[in-house]
């Protein structure tokens, strides 16, 4: 059944700023891949990723993060960061995302998992990650990851300290905005969404449980949330973009529901799933699917800058390189 109050998310439309001209890429900026709505037919590897340093493109395409004007429709694209794991040296934090300040990106998500796999999930871990993204010149999001709280001693003390320290951090260190308006899911408050321009993205709770019935109840009620959250707008939009923590081939139940998805009534809408991995890459065409791409955000600094195409003859596309 559908959750209880499931309000429509709404689109909201405003006139934004225009940024300062974009210079060509430099150090700062490395691209690193991009991909268009009609690659090559592949499924994901099961082999851990690889970076390349050439972009990830059908041949007849160009590459998505080009340098010059006509790069980036400020009124219709978008870019915004993904960043994964532990944040652990505030200061060090600090220092890297001032260099954020005249970015193009409107917004942040941390895929977890924000406490180290080598700590037994003390609450300054928490702590020192929710400060280091306060220092974020745009607003950041969090979805949780297995170590942050399924793999702890304690999973529910866990839980507490995630919930108090990031779940809703987006709220915490950053003046309200009219470009969006964020829904939390009733069924599963780690979960939300919002629509940006022409794009729905939705953060899930993706983790792993030790109990499997547990994983895939949540699983079933996150699915429910995806489709409450895109009906009422599938004319509105032409990219669905979920994050999460787990990867897709170990929850095929998940999996196998959006590709359905995908050939039916998101025909005409390209779909991507961004989790935490070790290194940044895209995975195109899941299970065969065109245009359901499966993205790796990898660990730590470099963050990942995601650009999304919106308006040029092979949109919708997406991009990503790494933000120095």
């Amino acid at each position: 059944p559908a959750p209880t109050s499931s309000a429509p998310i709404e689109a909201i439309m405003t006139d934004e700023p225009t940024p300062a001209p974009e210079k060509a890429p430099t150090n700062d900026g490395t691209e690193v891949g991009s991909l268009t709505t009609t690659p090559p037919s592949k499924a994901p590897s099961t082999d851990s990723p690889t970076i390349s340093h050439q972009p990830t493109l059908s041949p007849t395409k160009q590459t998505l993060l080009t340098a010059g004007t006509g790069a980036f429709n400020e009124n219709q694209d978008i870019r915004f960061y993904l960043v994964a794991d532990d944040l652990y040296v505030r200061q060090y934090w600090k220092n890297k995302f001032e260099k954020l300040v005249d970015s193009r990106s409107r917004f942040m998500i941390h895929v977890g998992s924000a406490t180290p796999a080598s700590e037994d999930c003390p609450e300054e871990a928490y702590e020192r990650t929710e400060k280091s993204l306060s220092f974020s010149p745009v607003r950041a999001f969090s979805v949780p990851g297995n170590n942050d709280y399924p793999n702890c001693p304690n999973p529910s003390l866990a839980w507490k300290n995630y919930t108090e320290h990031l779940m809703n951090i987006d709220q915490k260190y950053w003046d309200p905005t009219s470009r969006y308006q964020v829904k939390r899911d009733p069924e599963q408050t780690g979960n939300f969404a919002f629509i940006f321009r022409r794009a729905l993205f939705i953060g899930l709770n993706m983790v792993s449980n030790e109990d499997e019935d547990t994983t895939a109840t949540r699983l079933e009620k996150n699915l429910q949330w995806v489709y409450n959250a895109a009906e009422p707008h599938e004319k509105n939009i032409d990219v669905i973009f979920l994050t999460g923590h787990g990867r897709l081939r170990d929850l095929p139940t998940f999996r196998d529901a959006i590709v359905e998805k995908k050939q039916g009534e998101w025909k005409d809408k390209m779909v991507v799933y961004a989790r935490r991995a070790g290194q940044t890459n895209v995975f195109t065409d899941v299970e065969g699917t065109k245009d359901f791409h499966e993205l790796t955000v990898g660990a730590g600094w470099p963050i990942t800058d995601i650009h999304l195409d919106m308006t040029s003859k092979d949109a919708p596309r997406v991009g990503y390189r790494y933000q120095n």
